[in-house]
């Protein structure tokens, strides 16, 4: 537990206060009370305003006299000393790996690490799909770093450039979860003048990702030529410092989509940061010469070991909510127009492709942070205790499985789509979504005394998949293109990789049309970042800036169709 030690300053909660001191703690819900999972022990509660409504339905009285309260709906009276607990969500687990050749659904199994700065081997990425486990020769060999930035975590892969093998993978949280789970949360924080916080987030995320990377290499001998990045257009926005203003409202106008190209050191900052041997002063130079601390943008690079003037290629997107990971993901999973294939990406954001003959079709719904833990009163990220399965037998006693088989303390997203699955099945829940008694006030007893899944879990899962469903049948209208036609969906992402296909189908996440064409395949953006680094221009594969160009959107909102399916799906059948 983290003790910190904070100044009062008028009508600021402790979570404000504790972002100003640059402080981690995650908040799904942006700090608007209704997740109830920024939780603090204030050490003096004599220091603070009363308890609000909201945290006394949070905790029980003997909590609140310990000291527990939610940080946003906490506004100190004096100076005071707050404990944070355990940070659960830095052992989030990161799916890494990209699987081919998949053959059978239930035949797969994730292969994730850990975020606390785990490093894990991995085999070569060539497309062949063989280990090469044979030694490299460190003084020839140049090296490139792919990075996939996702809303909830970050992922990358050190990989030599000579001959394709991939050293050593890291993970890490993205801590711009202390500004909400999902992408429009950090858009309503940079529009409000947290911008720049954001940045130096993330910046200092990736920059963390390249040191563990990096860790113990000779620099001498370790030679990073270049670096890639993919994303989805909010995050590289806020990597970038560009303005979100447009990605907040309609008609939801990127600054910028196209692919750009920059160095290590013009990421980082317009500067290099300079320490003078045996003292702590530091000097920030500007490229004009001028102090960079008078321009306002100066800030501590950090040592990584890769050069300044290293590429940093970032990969092009599509559209305001279709961005460059999916651009990337199109590319890991080796897609072409005239293949019939679809690609899902199901995260905070619900992406989807389908290749439509010479174009590509696409289209993003907001599921939520559903199915990543968000919104779902006890939901969390895939962390150690988390539900990940879940069996109900009888109408009482549902038997569960834990990430690390660890004690349970809340349901992730396989965890939610299991439970939900099992509440339809046994008519626990009816086809319109409704908790049945003697549960629907209280909620149903996954573990009895700690987990409940409640009507409004029900409801936030009811939105999501039925966006999802909705979503994929306005493509294949849109194309005049039948299930029957559909050789492959490519099924993406750590929630897909750990995902119950057929309870997927049962519940109506995805259409029924698809079963036995479902793919889990992993991380496709980290991947597809990868295939770009070691991408030769002879190859056949199609370049990013070629899916991109090729990458028709349509935008559900204006689609009369999907609010029609999207009522349709709404319902359990």
């Amino acid at each position: 537990m983290k003790r910190i030690f904070l100044q009062k300053k008028q009508n600021k909660t402790i979570l404000e206060l504790l972002r100003e001191q640059g402080e981690y703690l995650d908040a799904p819900c942006s700090g608007k009370g209704t997740c109830g999972k920024c939780c603090i022990i204030i050490e003096e509660t004599r220091k603070t305003d009363p308890p609000k409504q909201r945290e006394k339905e949070v905790f029980t009285e003997r909590e609140l006299e310990e000291g527990w309260r939610l940080s946003c709906m906490t506004v100190p009276t004096d100076d005071l000393y707050v404990c944070i607990p355990e940070i659960r969500e830095n052992q989030i687990q990161v799916q890494m790996e990209f699987v081919r050749n998949t053959k059978m659904e239930s035949d797969v199994q994730a292969t994730t690490v850990i975020c606390e700065n785990k490093i894990e081997d991995r085999a070569q990425i060539g497309s062949d799909g063989e280990i090469k486990p044979e030694n490299m020769d460190t003084e020839k060999s140049v090296y490139g770093i792919a990075i996939d930035i996702g809303t909830t975590t970050l992922a990358a892969e050190l990989i030599s450039l000579t001959d394709g093998i991939c050293l050593k993978t890291a993970s890490s949280v993205n801590h711009q979860r202390a500004y909400g789970a999902d992408v429009i949360s950090r858009i309503r924080a940079a529009a409000s003048g947290d911008a720049e916080k954001l940045r130096e987030s993330i910046l200092k995320d990736v920059r963390n990702l390249a040191e563990t990377l990096l860790a113990g290499q000779d620099e001498n001998v370790l030679n990073v030529s270049k670096i890639v990045i993919a994303g989805n257009t909010t995050m590289i926005h806020l990597l970038l410092g560009y303005s979100c203003v447009g990605l907040g409202a309609a008609p939801f106008t990127p600054v910028n989509l196209a692919p750009e190209d920059m160095t290590w050191g013009e990421l980082n900052g317009e500067y290099e940061e300079t320490r003078e041997s045996g003292d702590a002063k530091e000097s920030g130079v500007a490229r004009d010469g001028s102090d960079a601390r008078e321009h306002g943008y100066v800030r501590e690079c950090g040592h990584t070991g890769i050069n300044q003037t290293t590429k940093v290629q970032i990969m092009p997107g599509i559209s305001a909510f279709v961005g460059g990971d999916i651009t990337a993901g199109m590319m890991g999973c080796g897609m072409r127009p005239d293949k019939c294939e679809m690609l899902i990406d199901i995260g905070t954001n619900g992406e989807m492709v389908l290749a439509a003959g010479d174009h590509f079709l696409v289209s993003s719904v907001a599921a939520g942070p559903a199915f990543e833990g968000g919104n779902i009163s006890c939901g969390m990220p895939g962390v150690p205790g988390a539900v990940c399965r879940a069996v109900l037998f009888g109408k009482n006693n549902m038997v569960t499985k834990t990430i690390g088989n660890k004690p349970a303390i809340g349901l992730c997203g396989t965890g939610i789509i299991d439970v939900m699955y099992e509440l339809v099945r046994h008519h626990i829940v009816d086809t319109q979504g409704i908790l049945g008694e003697p549960w629907f006030e209280k909620g149903f007893p996954v573990v009895p005394g700690k987990i409940y899944f409640t009507q409004e879990d029900i409801r936030q899962v009811q939105m999501a998949k039925a966006a999802i469903c909705a979503g994929l049948e306005v493509l294949l209208q849109k194309s005049n293109i039948s299930y029957e036609q559909i050789k492959k969906v490519y099924v993406a992402g750590g929630f897909g990789m750990g995902l119950d296909m057929e309870k997927a189908l049962g519940i109506g996440l995805l259409p029924i049309g698809l079963r036995g064409k479902l793919t889990p395949v992993g991380n496709s953006a980290l991947e597809g970042a990868a295939r770009c680094l070691t991408h030769s221009k002879e190859s056949s594969d199609m370049q990013p800036q070629e899916i991109a160009a090729i990458s028709h959107e349509i935008n559900l909102a204006d689609t009369p169709e999907f609010q029609e399916l999207y009522l349709k799906h709404m319902q359990f059948c």
